[in-house]
């Protein structure tokens, strides 16, 4: 049997492998179908129940951030909260340990600027406010649908305490001419 150092795996990518096997909360966050990613149902629930209990936030967005970190990348279409990374895997906890943070070399950074000489100073503020701007966008993006989600869901509300209504009201009406 494979010993694993769990000193090795960072803690957020542990904490957040426990979270997705744990199927007592399959409801709100679990593994695909394949098993080579893992999908938040309930971004309500997971924000409320799960991210506090496990993290020190409980924003949606901050743990995004960190799965990007981490090289993830979300899947299928922007409604579904599905992420996948190729060593993250339902089964194959010991691939943890192959997942390193994403840091963009300057290499990258410079060839994105035709620099062969090293960034302008000008280059890298317009690089780092574009990257702030992006990161802005993906807040408010997650910031929406959680919106969205939470519209429907007062809506759902609203719509079940107008049904109990009419049948307070039908229950009164019957009582009175009885």
């Amino acid at each position: 049997m494979l010993h694993l150092d769990s000193s090795q795996i960072p803690a957020f990518l542990n904490k957040t492998y426990d979270i997705v096997e744990e199927p007592s909360i399959n409801h709100i966050i679990s593994w695909s179908d394949s098993g080579l990613s893992f999908v938040i149902h309930d971004t309500t629930l997971f924000c409320t129940q799960i991210l506090p209990a496990h993290f020190k936030h409980s924003n949606l967005a901050s743990f995004v951030r960190q799965l990007n970190i981490y090289g993830f990348q979300k899947v299928g279409n922007k409604n579904l909260w599905e992420f996948r990374h190729d060593k993250f895997r339902r089964n194959e906890r010991h691939l943890l340990t192959q997942i390193k943070r994403k840091t963009p070399s300057r290499k990258h950074m410079e060839g994105m600027w035709g620099g062969d000489d090293g960034m302008s100073h000008r280059s890298e503020a317009i690089l780092t406010e574009l990257l702030q701007l992006k990161q802005r966008q993906e807040l408010l993006e997650m910031n929406l649908v959680q919106v969205m989600n939470t519209n429907d869901s007062l809506w759902n509300d609203l719509v079940a305490c107008k049904q109990q209504q009419r049948e307070v009201q039908d229950n009164l009406q019957k009582i009175l001419y009885f």
